[in-house]
């Protein structure tokens, strides 16, 4: 077997970089840091890149500056080393880097094989889909070049550039900072649906979550550069459609479901289906879903669109965990620290509808954190909570003050503050909007 050392490799394409700036962006096309077998290699190439990002020059001095300048002037010495013994052709660098890459591949390998043989080892009687799922997760990694045994870090220089940068952007770009609901007072409230949030939408049975969170999901359509992606446990995906169009439409769900639409209701439908048309949005509308398939499924996607632009699952309560576990509330505690765990891995917010406890409608009030049922580990994981609220539904006798009108709770919010925000609801077409805007 070969070595899969690379050290003396590593030496001369970090020579050849510094020596010979052109041939850097070839470089970075083959390789990146994780690739490298040698923790300071890593870091000193690292090095390199970031001043090239920063348009500095990274020359061997100006790279054992910028290590100074972070911390890691200890790395010096191999920095000399590297320069003063090491060198390769830019022809030469670039069949090293190869090899590089290579090595790490099949080092990333050995290792996704020796965690599929531990995973079909210990099965503990799992169903079949399952394990194929979390091996076809597990192989993914590798083929998208994403496995690492590092664990991410980001230093205080780097992270306060980053302020710095972001603060810039938002500078240029005023207004919220996340993707918008729809609904300018939420947004005012929450700033919008963050990347790497995890936002609960629940409410009672027919309260109108689904909804909503199909709305929000509409919405995002409008502006979406990535997928948006709707995991439908409950309703087939048709229906969703359905509910969009009605919604786009302004027409009347059962018009389109029966087909009993007539007059200029027929061209609403057909113009608002076709301004739906968009190859972004994505469902999935199978009913037995655990988090590991939803990873894979998201892992494809992300792979053939560069990421994820929002994710809608519909509804947390008929998700599986991986393992068996006899424990309701501990499987769902399981289901929800994967799902925050899927939103920060794709960098994308995932809105996660739950059911409620049945005081709630047994009481007719208004939700809170604790009536989400069978665990508060939801709680604890979310970033939003929104509670879907509708007082007409609990009135006996139509008041005219709560006719058509929803409230909107947000009960937890770690961007902003909390409070209530009436809206419009129409249900024949599953829209929410904002008070005195029904355009």
């Amino acid at each position: 077997m070969q070595s899969l050392d690379t050290t003396a490799l590593e030496q001369n394409v970090i020579s050849a970089a510094m020596e010979n700036p052109d041939c850097l962006s070839d470089l970075m096309v083959i390789v990146s840091m994780t690739d490298f077998c040698n923790p300071s290699h890593r870091t000193i190439w690292k090095a390199v890149t970031d001043l090239d990002a920063m348009r500095r020059p990274f020359d061997a001095v100006s790279v054992a500056e910028h290590l100074k300048e972070t911390g890691r002037e200890q790395l010096n010495s191999i920095l000399t080393k590297i320069a003063s013994s090491a060198y390769a052709s830019a022809a030469a660098a670039m069949k090293y880097a190869k090899r590089i890459r290579e090595v790490s591949v099949i080092r990333l390998l050995m290792s996704a094989g020796s965690q599929i043989s531990e995973l079909a080892e210990n099965h503990q009687g799992r169903k079949l889909d399952e394990l194929l799922a979390e091996a076809e997760s597990i192989l993914s990694t590798v083929i998208s070049g994403s496995m690492s045994d590092d664990v991410p870090l980001v230093d205080g220089v780097q992270l306060f550039r980053d302020v710095c940068a972001d603060f810039e952007r938002a500078m240029e770009n005023p207004g919220i900072s996340g993707i918008s609901t729809g609904i300018p007072p939420l947004d005012d409230m929450t700033d919008g649906l963050q990347k790497c949030s995890m936002v609960i939408v629940a409410g009672p049975p027919s309260m109108g979550k689904t909804a909503f969170a199909v709305n929000l999901m509409q919405n995002a359509m409008e502006s979406a550069k990535l997928p948006l992606v709707i995991f439908s446990l409950e309703m087939p995906a048709i229906d969703i459609g359905r509910r969009m169009v009605a919604t786009e439409s302004k027409t009347h769900y059962s018009g389109i479901k029966r087909g009993s639409a007539k007059g200029d209701e027929l061209t609403k439908i057909y113009t608002a289906a076709g301004r739906l048309q968009n190859p972004l949005l994505k469902v999935c509308d199978t009913s037995l879903m655990t988090p590991a398939k939803m990873r894979s499924v998201l892992k494809r996607i992300a792979r053939e669109h560069g990421g994820i632009g929002m994710v809608m699952a519909d509804y947390v309560q008929l998700m599986e965990a991986n393992k068996s576990n006899p424990n309701r509330s501990s499987e769902l505690a399981t289901i929800s620290r994967e799902l925050k765990r899927m939103a920060m891995d794709f960098k994308a917010p995932f809105i996660v509808l739950s059911q409620l406890t049945k005081d709630v409608e047994k009481n007719q009030r208004k939700p809170n954190n604790g009536d989400l049922r069978e665990t508060g580990q939801l709680a604890q994981d979310a970033d939003l909570i929104m509670f879907v609220h509708r007082q007409e539904k609990y009135d006996k006798d139509p008041v005219q003050e709560n006719m058509g009108k929803a409230e909107i709770i947000v009960s937890k919010n770690r961007n902003g503050g909390c409070g209530s925000v009436n809206v419009g609801y129409d249900g024949p077409t599953f829209r929410f909007y904002e008070l005195d805007a029904w355009l």
